[in-house]
């Protein structure tokens, strides 16, 4: 009974394998919202239980019945384990030392995948009772395997950090002066990037607040980021100085190497653009995503709103704690959504559910947004939105929001220039939009390596992707500009603390002057 019992324990927990090996790298907690224990963990072992409870019961009826070795019962065990296996390949591919995403995803694995399962599923339909036994030892002999990967998960990320962790800090004290005549909004749209909103626009791909935009402000042709990952080039830009590597080392620590520094320094440590505009007697705030904002800005900003990013595969978390019986569902429709293949599959699409928590993200970022770039007494204000970032939540053709659908990179590109439309209109509205400085840029550009073979890859994205679309796009609008002006020299965006420093002090009013700024 011991063994049996074993075995569907192993069998439960191989089902949510990812789930412990994520955990177990110990790099999860600096992205989550929550502390994993109630978001995840919870809701993981009630179906781990649930899941062993049932897989012994019904072991033991067949047994009493006398019909635990009949060919069907085995049969139906061996595609039961479809799902433990499944799940157990994507936690392996997960602890590899290396992103292993361009070769799963390339064309050339299909072959020799499906020689393999081929192989697999003609030995278990031919000798069933084997390849049962077979598994069933798999799973019983994988424990010792299983308590190191559950000890490293607990060591590493679940009971590394109390629940107080993962709480937003207390904010800096607000200034109570009466608002200055100049204030900056600055707006990062995460991966979006210069040659498809400007430099080669694809056909049929329509900006006009953006281009309305372009011809009122500074416009450089040729910028590029920091890095291309966000969790570099964010920090590179609000210190205003590059980074080389960050290492997240808790829910409220990212420490960054920079090329000015020996070793490692904790990002909340380092004097960012906020602290020096700060020190001009100014309010800042912040709306973003991704990056814990609240847990490490917090003494820099007198505002602050931010939502974590979508987890990888079996670790995800919903934007607002949800009661165990919605947590649970939760869970179970995104393991499954997790097997392999799935995403390829007839009417199977595992990104609707990212495109749906995405959704309800924005919303919240967007209206949150609205109340800093409107609100007089902020004098700096980042916004940092989730678009064009895929999954796309926008479809152009029809000028909504959804989940649904061949959507992609160009459509959300177009959401973009809503957002831009919305955000000028609210501007406008509150009386704030001349006396505003607007420096709207990316912290990378269109990643298409990153993302091509993906299940959500469309035919549109891949006619768009042969140029290079790795630079970012630059406008920045001076109060009161009504001209354009096109900058066609290099320029690295790690130039905008500075920017926006001397124009809140009042050191950068002429938009003739931004080139020489930017030179100096």
């Amino acid at each position: 009974m011991l063994r049996r019992v074993l075995t569907c324990l192993a069998f439960a927990t191989w089902c949510f394998l990812n789930t412990w090996v994520e955990f177990a790298e110990g790099k999860s907690a600096y992205f989550s919202r929550f502390d994993p224990v109630y978001a995840v963990v919870l809701p993981v072992f009630c179906w781990e239980t649930v899941v062993a409870a049932a897989m012994f019961g019904i072991w033991e009826f067949c047994r009493r019945r006398g019909i635990a070795r009949s060919r069907p019962i085995h049969g139906l065990f061996l595609a039961s384990c479809l799902v433990p296996v499944g799940i157990a390949a994507v936690a392996t591919l997960r602890a590899f030392p290396f992103d292993v995403t361009p070769i799963v995803r390339g064309p050339w694995i299909w072959p020799p995948a499906f020689i393999v399962g081929a192989g697999v599923f003609a030995f278990a339909f031919l000798r069933p009772f084997v390849a049962s036994r077979l598994a069933r030892k798999t799973f019983l002999y994988s424990w010792p395997v299983l308590i190191l990967i559950l000890v490293q998960a607990a060591r590493a990320t679940l009971l590394r950090y109390p629940d107080s962790s993962y709480a937003d800090r207390t904010l800096a004290k607000p200034f109570q002066s009466p608002p200055k005549p100049v204030r900056a909004v600055w707006i990062i749209f995460d991966e979006l990037s210069q040659s498809i909103a400007f430099g080669k626009r694809p056909p049929g791909l329509e900006l006009p607040n953006l281009d309305r935009l372009r011809a009122g402000s500074f416009y450089a042709t040729s910028a590029k980021s920091p890095a291309d990952s966000t969790e570099i080039s964010m920090p590179s830009l609000i210190i205003g100085e590059p980074v080389n590597a960050t290492e997240p080392r808790g829910p409220d620590s990212l420490y960054l190497r920079m090329g000015s520094r020996a070793g490692s320094v904790d990002w909340s440590a380092v004097p960012n653009v906020f602290d020096a505009v700060r020190g001009l007697g100014l309010n800042t705030a912040l709306v973003g995503w991704f990056h814990p904002y609240g847990r490490l800005l917090n003494r820099s900003l007198t505002k602050c709103y931010w939502t974590a990013g979508w987890l990888p595969s079996g670790i995800e978390e919903r934007a607002n704690l949800q009661p165990l019986p919605n947590a649970m569902w939760d869970r179970a429709r995104l393991q499954f959504a997790a097997l392999p293949v799935a995403g390829h599959l007839p009417g199977m699409f595992p990104g609707v559910y990212h495109r749906r928590e995405k959704i309800g993200r924005f919303a919240y970022l967007l209206d949150r947004a609205f109340e800093i770039a409107n609100d007089p007494s902020i004098g700096l204000a980042l916004i940092h939105l989730p678009i064009p970032h895929p999954p796309a939540i926008y479809n152009r053709s029809k000028g909504a929001i959804t989940a649904e659908g061949r959507i992609g990179y160009l459509d959300s590109v177009a959401f973009v220039d809503r957002t831009v439309g919305a955000l000028r209109r609210s501007m406008e509205q509150a009386a704030v939009w001349d006396r505003t400085a607007v420096l709207i840029s990316a912290d990378h550009g269109w990643r298409t390596y990153l993302w091509r073979g993906s299940p959500e890859w469309t035919a549109e994205e891949e006619a768009a992707s042969h140029d290079d679309t790795s630079g970012v796009p630059f406008l920045l609008k001076l109060p009161g500009q009504t001209t354009g002006a096109i900058y066609t020299k290099p320029l690295d965006t790690i130039v905008t603390r500075r920017l926006l420093t001397e124009i809140l002090s009042g050191g950068l009013a002429d938009p003739a002057a931004i080139p020489t700024s930017i030179e100096r």
